[in-house]
C-alpha cells in the first residue's frame, strides 16, 4: 500500500532542503522553475540561493532537488533526493557530470541525511549554464538531477544578489540579537506534522468516513507537535500548498483509514519511519543509490 498523492507529498515535503532554511529566508523570484531566495539579515555579496524540485516520475514520484549559491570566487551545489540516507558530515568522493561532460574538478561531497553538497569554482557556472542534468556517478549506478532553464534561474540569482536588502525596523533587529533562531526539529516531526496537516485539511473538505476518535485523535497529535512547529508552520503549509491538493478516491479509502489511525496511533518518529519504509519500493542488496 502506497500513500495517495497527497500525503506522500506531505511526507516529502521533510526532505526539501528549503524548508531547512526557509524560516531565514525570503522569496525574490520565480523564473521558470527555479525559486529564489535571499537569507534575511545577510549583508555578503551573495546573499541568495536558487532552488528547483520536482518529483520524478520515473522514480515511484521521488522527491528531487537542486539548490545553487554563490559565495565569492566560489559556488556552493547541494543535491537532494528523498531515497538518500547519509549519515551527517558524511564524506563522498563520488565524481560529478554535466550532461556528458566529466568535470575534472576535484571536491569531496558532504552527505547530511537526504543531500548531498559541494563547493566548486564559480568557473563551474558556464558548464552548468550549458547543461540539463548534473549526474553523480556512484560505483553502483548513476544518481541524475534535472536542471532545466538554469539560465533562467542564474539571472534571478544574480538579481536577488544585487538587490539592496530590505530595511528592517530597529526593534525586529533588536529581537532578532535577543532571540536566537529556534531549534529546527527532526525531518521525522517534520514529515509527520506535514501529513498531519494533510489530514486535517481531507476530514475538512473531503468525503471520507471518520468517526469522532478519529478526528480528536488527529486534533490531540497536532496539538502535541504544534508549539515545535509553530516558527516553521507558514512554510510548511506554504510547501503543501505549492504542491497542490486533492481528496483521495473512494478506492482509496482503506489507504487513508490506515494512514490516519497510523498517524494518532504511532509516535512521529516512528510514524514517519513506517510511512517511508511503505512508500519505497523494494530494493535488493545491490540497489543503486538512485533508481
Amino acid at each position: 500500500m502506497r500513500p495517495f498523492p497527497f500525503l506522500a507529498t506531505a511526507l516529502s515535503v521533510a526532505f526539501l532542503p528549503t524548508l531547512a532554511a526557509a524560516a531565514q529566508r525570503e522569496p525574490f523570484e520565480i523564473a521558470k522553475g527555479w525559486e529564489v531566495e535571499r537569507t534575511v539579515g545577510d549583508t555578503s555579496a551573495n546573499p541568495c540561493i536558487m532552488t528547483h524540485t520536482y518529483e520524478d516520475k520515473d522514480d515511484n514520484n521521488a522527491t528531487n532537488a537542486v539548490v545553487f549559491g554563490l559565495d565569492g570566487s566560489k559556488a556552493n551545489l547541494v543535491l537532494a533526493y528523498q531515497g538518500w540516507d547519509f549519515d551527517k558530515e558524511e564524506a563522498v568522493k563520488v565524481p560529478l557530470f554535466l550532461d556528458k561532460k566529466p568535470i575534472k574538478i576535484k571536491t569531496t561531497w558532504i552527505g547530511d541525511g537526504k543531500t548531498l553538497r559541494a563547493q566548486f569554482p564559480d568557473t563551474l557556472v558556464p558548464d552548468l549554464l550549458a547543461a540539463r542534468t548534473v549526474i553523480l556517478r556512484f560505483d553502483n549506478g548513476n544518481a541524475d538531477f534535472r536542471i532545466p532553464n538554469f539560465a533562467a534561474g542564474y539571472e534571478a540569482l544574480r538579481r536577488c544578489d544585487a538587490a539592496p536588502a530590505k530595511s528592517a525596523p530597529q526593534a525586529a533587529i533588536g529581537a532578532a540579537i535577543a532571540s536566537p533562531a529556534p531549534a529546527m526539529p527532526s525531518e521525522a516531526r517534520i514529515a509527520s506534522y506535514a501529513v498531519g496537516i494533510a489530514l486535517q485539511r481531507v476530514l475538512k473538505e473531503c468525503d471520507v468516513a471518520s468517526t469522532g476518535r478519529q478526528r480528536s485523535g488527529v486534533e490531540t497529535r497536532m496539538a502535541a507537535l504544534q508549539p515545535e512547529m509553530a516558527p516553521f508552520d507558514a512554510n510548511i503549509r506554504e510547501q503543501l500548498y505549492k504542491k497542490g491538493f486533492s481528496c483521495p478516491p473512494a478506492d482509496k479509502e482503506p489507504d487513508f483509514q490506515a494512514m490516519m489511525n497510523r498517524f494518532i496511533d504511532l509516535s512521529p518518529e516512528a510514524f514517519a519511519a513506517a510511512m517511508e519504509k511503505q512508500g519505497e519500493p523494494e530494493k535488493s542488496a545491490e540497489a543503486a543509490p538512485k533508481p
